[in-house]
């Protein structure tokens, strides 16, 4: 648990890992099941349909639980990775939970990819079983599911989301018992080489993450009700919200996607103690005429994540909400990392990632040297734990760049650390652009503009947003004769990309200032059109420059 003060100070960038908790020697299966012994009455998931707040007990979710795992091993082998791609559901939940006592590792998809990027996560990671939702936004997902596993190397039945319902419950003893330490999560993330990688997450791991990151959040003896509007194809919400809840036997509150009049609705109709949110979203939420109308008095935890909050956000968004906010970091290679505590300041909620969670070492190390940091120092922050990734899926030489032999994990970000093991961020070496919480790594973009045929160079940058917390810019050099205006070029890119990822400045160059290797100095591009704001906020539509929700 994090901790407001340590016993002594400390005299060099590195803490060492708090290991009074022991580690729970268990399984995500393991955990349904003993929360079904504890609390089978008590309500395990509560979600919207339609007027209604419906609600699932624990002893219902297991045993929906297990009839998904049946369903799984009537088509798959324990160790089989198993994809799901749909939005959030109650049965996106039940089959997290399915998977794992299948033995089954789970991919989660995000349902704003394009057909392409969803094709190389269901390739790279082997997956030999789909379950799509019917339809998302109006598309019909299924139907695009069946056409990617057709293209598959191997056999990929492709099956709904529900198709459990009627799937018969297993004899006892019928289910595996997988390891601790087997995968229970491949969880995609981009690197800078634009290459998505599937982050390997076991259930030891994921959930002591959930656990440990609850107990900066819990109420000793209450009853935790955490209302999360989350994609659950990130660790944020599938490891962060729904196994943090878990972890003591609370119940988990889905929305099915963000819309900050539905959050407050579910708040006070669940009576709802902790709620996620990242910084997009909690403006969203102070902006609402709902939330001086909405009775939110059992809300008493806020936490947040994804980017940096301001300090004037978190005193409005606690006088707001009545509720203390908390600033959570990690990264699907190291879910629920680091976290505030209730009673820190504003500032080092705004301007710090705290302290690493139990079981968590932490270090900075010089760049380049490699060697520990001074207090105050910057170099990247390295961790070291057996909470995080095993490597990346089928990826040996990049696991090795990232998860060194001596087991600590380069997590890309540039920080400092202060005597009482205060984590500053300065920046990213890997250069993430965070938009509304969603992680986009410049190279993927690049490598999609640098597709098209007027483009002879690109380099992206993300630049301050005051909603987003950044918004992507690209400074583009065209082949010379060549035409292309921000209009054509967006379209070209949302073809291959996200939405999310997709540019929302556009500067054209004639040339990049370079380095002596002949690298683009990108920060001298991005202070360059920082210089030029007035100019760029004059010219927002002919930039190209779009407003909205992440994605």
């Amino acid at each position: 648990m994090p901790k407001s003060e340590d016993p002594a100070p400390l005299t060099i960038a590195h803490r060492p890992a708090d290991e009074e908790e022991p580690l729970w020697e268990t399984t995500v299966g393991a955990l349904l099941r003993d929360m079904a012994a504890l609390h089978a009455g008590r309500a395990a998931l509560m979600w919207p349909e339609g007027e209604e707040l419906r609600e699932m007990t624990w002893r219902e979710l297991l045993e929906s639980a297990e009839r998904a795992a049946g369903l799984i091993l009537g088509r798959v082998s324990p160790g089989d990775p198993v994809a799901v791609w749909s939005a959030n559901s109650a049965d996106w939940v039940v089959l997290e939970y399915g998977a794992a006592l299948a033995g089954t590792p789970l991919v989660p998809v995000n349902t704003a990819l394009t057909d392409a990027e969803a094709a190389h996560q269901l390739r790279d990671s082997g997956a030999r079983l789909l379950l799509a939702a019917e339809t998302f936004r109006g598309r019909a997902l299924r139907e695009r599911a069946t056409a990617l596993a057709a293209e598959l190397p191997a056999p990929c039945p492709v099956l709904g989301m529900d198709a459990r319902r009627s799937a018969p419950r297993p004899e006892p003893g019928a289910l595996p018992s997988p390891a601790p330490g087997s995968p229970f999560l491949i969880q995609y993330t981009s690197g800078t080489t634009g290459t998505p990688k599937g982050a390997v997450l076991s259930h030891l791991a994921c959930v002591n993450s959930g656990r440990f990151g609850m107990a900066a959040l819990h109420e000793p003896g209450s009853h935790e009700i955490y209302c999360s509007p989350l994609p659950l194809n990130h660790v944020g919400a599938s490891v962060c919200a729904v196994l943090t809840a878990a972890s003591v036997g609370g119940t988990y509150v889905l929305a099915p996607s963000f819309d900050a009049a539905t959050v407050l609705r579910l708040v006070e109709r669940s009576r709802a103690t902790i709620l996620g949110l990242v910084p997009t979203m909690m403006t969203d939420i102070l902006a609402c005429p709902d939330l001086r109308t909405r009775d939110l008095s059992s809300l008493r935890v806020v936490c947040g994540g994804g980017s940096t909050v301001p300090p004037e956000l978190i005193r409005r968004l606690e006088d707001g909400l009545g509720a203390r906010l908390a600033i959570a970091y990690g990264q699907s290679e190291s879910p629920y990392a680091t976290s505030t505590g209730l009673s820190d300041d504003d500032v080092t909620k705004a301007e710090t990632l705290g302290r690493p969670c139990a079981h968590r070492e932490a270090r900075i190390a010089r760049l380049g040297s490699g060697e520990t940091a001074e207090l105050g120092e910057h170099g990247e922050l390295l961790i070291r734990s057996p909470l995080n990734m095993t490597g990346y899926h089928a990826r040996p030489e990049e696991t090795a760049r990232t998860l060194g032999a001596d087991g600590w994990l380069r997590t890309g970000d540039i920080c400092s650390m202060d005597a009482g093991g205060v984590l500053r961020v300065h920046g990213r070496s890997r250069e993430v652009i965070i938009r509304g919480g969603e992680n986009i790594y410049p190279r993927e973009v690049e490598e999609a503009l640098l597709a098209h045929d007027a483009v002879a160079d690109a380099a992206v940058v993300g630049l301050p947003d005051e909603r987003l917390g950044e918004k992507v810019a690209a400074f583009v050099r065209l082949v010379p004769g060549a035409a292309a205006g921000p209009g054509e070029l967006e379209f070209f890119a949302r073809s291959r990309l996200a939405a999310f990822k997709v540019p929302r400045v556009w500067d054209f160059v004639e040339g990049f200032p370079l380095t002596a290797s002949g690298k683009i100095r990108k920060h001298v591009l991005r202070e360059g059109l920082l210089n030029r704001s007035e100019e760029v906020r004059g010219q927002v539509g002919d930039l190209g420059q779009q407003s909205g929700p992440p994605g």
